[in-house]
């Protein structure tokens, strides 16, 4: 046997009647509902025709509620809460579900996730990203994040890691100043401004680091030396023809395709690190989350 409808009031006149009840006043109510207070007099007039009582005790200056009122007001209160909590509880399993968090440190952020960014974006227009960018790796693992983009030697505790960029180091310039200066061999950069990077975060290669192992001797050499503890800064003052720099393939790669920067020489260093991508191990993570992951597999495969 079907059952049989439910008897109940205006659901329209309901919300209007909560407003007043709360406030004790149609004009605060239309203000709320973003209605006039004529509309919100008829809708309550209409609630308590079909309910048969009287729900406010109307007065010149005020408006009470009435026992009939009181106890409506309550029911009312109770079950537009629990409906909008679960409205809420909905929206935010939506949201969990449709987006991923995805954090790298400014480096490849700035160098390789936005630039490619909109590639996935075409390909995958429904799920919602956000990125955040953080220089200190322990930043990248709250609980918020699903994916993350890491320089280091592929081993995070509670992590599964694989490499995406293995670390090839080399020196770059802008083309005008290698035409600008004599720069034949390894040997010759020591010459001229050389542009480092350091900081307490970083554990990057730097220029005395590199000449070593490349068995060039610096001693007794004072380098020209200009130092910034952020790459993408780095790199934006070798494109203005200042010094030399160097370059981590897969960060500079667009560069050296377009012709905006150049190698001196084809002479590069190979370590053991590079760049992971990282997800929690033993944790499911959300389908927005494995198809980022993949994608930026893919593009390094």
């Amino acid at each position: 046997m079907q059952k049989s409808r439910r008897k109940l009031p205006s659901m329209t006149s309901l919300p209007f009647f909560e407003a007043s009840a709360r406030s004790l006043s149609f004009t605060k109510a239309a203000q709320e509902l973003c209605v006039t207070q004529a509309a919100v007099s008829r809708q309550i007039a209409s609630l308590e025709a079909s309910l048969g009582v009287k729900l406010f005790e109307r007065s010149h200056r005020k408006i009470e509620l009435t026992p009939a009122g009181q106890q409506l007001q309550k029911a009312t209160t109770i079950a537009l809460d629990i409906v909008e909590n679960t409205s809420r509880k909905i929206q935010s399993s939506y949201y969990k579900k449709s987006s991923v968090t995805i954090a790298a440190d400014s480096s490849m952020a700035y160098r390789w996730l936005l630039p490619n960014f909109k590639k996935f974006r075409r390909q995958y227009p429904d799920i919602a990203v956000n990125i955040f960018t953080f220089d200190r790796g322990e930043d990248s693992f709250r609980p918020d994040v699903d994916i993350v983009l890491l320089y280091g030697n592929g081993v995070w505790s509670g992590f599964d890691a694989n490499l995406i960029i293995k670390e090839c180091v080399f020196p770059i310039c802008h083309p005008d100043y290698l035409k600008n200066h004599d720069i034949r061999k390894i040997e010759d950069i020591l010459d001229y401004e050389l542009f480092d990077l350091v900081g307490d975060r970083w554990d990057w290669i730097g220029w005395r680091q590199w000449f070593l192992a490349k068995e060039i001797s610096i001693v007794d050499r004072s380098l020209k030396s200009t130092r910034f503890n952020s790459f993408p800064l780095l790199i934006d003052a070798i494109l203005q023809g200042g010094g030399i720099g160097l370059g981590w393939d897969g960060l500079v790669d667009d560069l050296l395709d377009s012709g905006r920067l150049v190698k001196p020489f084809e002479v590069s260093l190979k370590t053991e690190r590079g760049y992971y991508i990282l997800k929690r191990s033993n944790v499911r993570i959300s389908e927005s989350a494995i198809i980022l992951h993949d994608w930026v597999c893919d593009q390094f495969s």
